[in-house]
């Protein structure tokens, strides 16, 4: 005996008739922060113009910070007001190298090196000690490096100041490296980021020399805002590490120009974790 079935007729509506669209809210989608983005395109462009990338821990030794450097141990840069240490030391390099930088402090700024102070533990002030570590690497191979990464000075903020920010890092290793090819590589890099109008402006750094300033004009407080500093390292610097080659050296913002291309007026701008600026912000 079959079952008995039920067929059900559905009315289909009719959709001649008017009806009202309620808009659906829109979606909040993750995004990189403008900091992350920029950080990107300066590879990005380091990368097209044939450097590699060099990396590191924030926590460095104050031989390759300092000593390394060429920069002396009572220098004012080295003091807590300055610098942020850390309890502890660490162990120091190769002893030949260790007796080639002795040997330059001695000789260069007359006074007696210390090992101990050279093994202090602290947060880099700038990635030019990934530099100095690079430099001691490649002995006498002609190369290019770059590196993006965090810095920290026991400083006072203001609106172009912050005590932890970003540092953007280069280096070229070449026979025939001049002070024009130092010019011509920042321009081209600054170029690629969008400013066409830089200056340069003579400079002291104690392990460049020649050294300069690069600068650009702030619009919003009609005054020239430093981007970096750059020059050809000491031979203090680049012989105890590398050799006899040149060595072309920068250190750059990558805030400052950020928040020119943003037009902010504050670089804290970057670290308030406003999460509707964050939204909106287009770099």
């Amino acid at each position: 005996m079959s079952k008995n079935r039920v067929l059900v007729f559905v009315k289909s509506p009719d959709l001649s008739q008017e009806f009202s669209i309620v808009p659906a809210k829109a979606a909040e989608l993750g995004k990189s922060h403008p900091l992350t983005i920029m950080g990107n395109r300066i590879k990005q462009i380091f990368a097209e113009l044939g450097f590699e990338e060099m990396e590191g821990s924030p926590i460095e030794s104050s031989f390759w910070n300092f000593d390394a450097l060429f920069q002396p141990q009572d220098h004012p840069a080295r003091e807590l007001a300055d610098t942020f240490y850390m309890k502890g030391k660490t162990g120091l390099p190769d002893k030949k190298l260790v007796e080639r930088v002795k040997k330059a402090h001695e000789q260069g700024w007359k006074y007696s090196w210390k090992e101990e102070d050279a093994k202090k533990m602290l947060l880099r002030t700038h990635t030019t000690a990934l530099s100095a570590r690079s430099l001691a690497d490649l002995k006498s191979t002609p190369k290019k490096f770059f590196a993006v990464g965090k810095v920290f000075r026991n400083e006072a903020t203001d609106y172009k100041h912050l005590a932890e920010f970003h540092q953007v890092e280069g280096i070229v290793v070449w026979e025939n490296a001049t002070f024009r090819d130092l010019l011509g590589i920042l321009k081209e890099f600054y170029r690629k980021l969008g400013f066409e109008k830089i200056r340069f402006r003579p400079s002291f750094f104690p392990y460049t020399e020649p050294s300069l300033e690069i600068e650009v004009y702030f619009e919003p407080r009609k005054q020239w805002m430093e981007l970096g500093g750059a020059g050809i390292m000491r031979p203090e610097v680049s012989i105890p590490l590398c050799g006899k080659y040149p060595v072309l050296a920068w250190g750059l913002s990558l805030e400052r120009p950020l928040m020119l291309s943003m037009g902010l007026e504050d670089i804290r701008t970057f670290y308030k974790n406003d999460l509707e600026w964050l939204k909106k912000a287009k770099v």
